[in-house]
């Protein structure tokens, strides 16, 4: 029989529902077992090549298979992240002391979350970085956490997954501990309202999608009077539809962390890609976002090649 695979990978995606490190690690379990195909299977795939990156970067099989055993033994790490790897704003630069929590299959790869060695402080800010773009230095055989330490950012981190919708967590870690705070008063303080209006094709995609986001912290138009879609009893539609007249009929609130707001990128992907298709109205500066990035996609196909 094949070994059980580590525990220190996750199924993730929309929150509770599990999505695509089951095909990265039962597939070739079940394609293998001399049984039939599979009837279901994940599409999804990893856009980064394992035989194709640098030697000493995590995503190089034996040195994701130290990054595993580093993660089950509680230890901490020595990374380095690629100085000439593609970034983002708050990317960090070269050397991490960390402690490695999960290794999460995220899309379009693996990416690693680990949470920040805070000298001093009981706790440090959570990040996730893909694994091709870091190297590890060193593994401290001597330098592990307890098992309640562990336990407790492993919980932290779910908290963050649910409420961000994906894997970007800010950069700020009193916000994120608000937010992943037992009270909901202090929870609030790190939410902020997104607001759209969608035309009705685009809204028959969105309304199906009840678990992007906390669904808690979701709340979709009810119908136009002669509407004869179908919903849920219990799904969240309780928003007043705009005038039958308006281009865009159907409102959308979605209460969202603000760091998700300011720069997630797997936000923009989703409400960005509808283009047309949605009218942005709140918070002002997306929406500014939203129309800068539009003038600048404009001014350069304006005139043809």
């Amino acid at each position: 029989m094949p070994a059980a695979p580590l525990r220190c990978h996750l199924l993730i995606g929309p929150p509770a529902s599990g999505k695509t490190t089951l095909a990265g690690i039962l597939l070739p379990l079940l394609q293998s077992s001399g049984g039939p195909p599979p009837v279901r299977a994940f599409a999804n795939r990893s856009i980064i090549s394992a035989e194709l990156v640098r030697s000493d970067a995590l995503a190089n099989r034996q040195q994701a298979e130290q990054l595993e055993t580093a993660i089950v033994e509680r230890r901490r790490l020595v990374l380095e992240r690629y100085r000439h790897a593609s970034r983002f704003p708050d990317s960090p630069d070269g050397e991490l002391r960390v402690w490695p929590l999960q290794l999460l299959f995220h899309n379009i790869g693996w990416y690693l979350v680990y949470e920040l060695d805070a000298i001093g402080r009981p706790e440090g800010l959570i990040r996730s970085e893909r694994l091709d773009r870091l190297a590890l230095r060193h593994s401290e055989s001597r330098n592990r956490r307890s098992e309640d330490e562990h336990a407790r950012s492993l919980e932290r981190l779910q908290r963050l997954l649910r409420a961000c919708g994906g894997i970007y967590f800010g950069d700020d870690v009193t916000a994120q501990k608000e937010l992943c705070s037992d009270s909901a008063a202090i929870r609030r303080r790190q939410l902020q309202t997104l607001r759209f209006s969608c035309q009705p094709w685009c809204f028959a995609f969105i309304r199906e999608g009840l678990q992007r986001y906390p669904i808690e912290h979701s709340r979709f138009s009810l119908p136009l009077g002669g509407d004869r879609w179908w919903h849920h009893p219990k799904a969240p539609h309780v928003l007043p539809a705009n005038d039958a007249t308006d281009s865009h009929p159907y409102p959308v609130e979605l209460d969202l962390p603000v760091w998700t707001l300011r720069q997630d990128v797997d936000l923009r992907n989703w409400l960005f890609g509808f283009g047309a298709g949605i009218r942005l109205e709140s918070p002002q500066a997306l929406r500014q976002e939203l129309v800068e990035r539009a003038q600048q996609i404009l001014a350069i196909h304006r005139d043809p090649p």
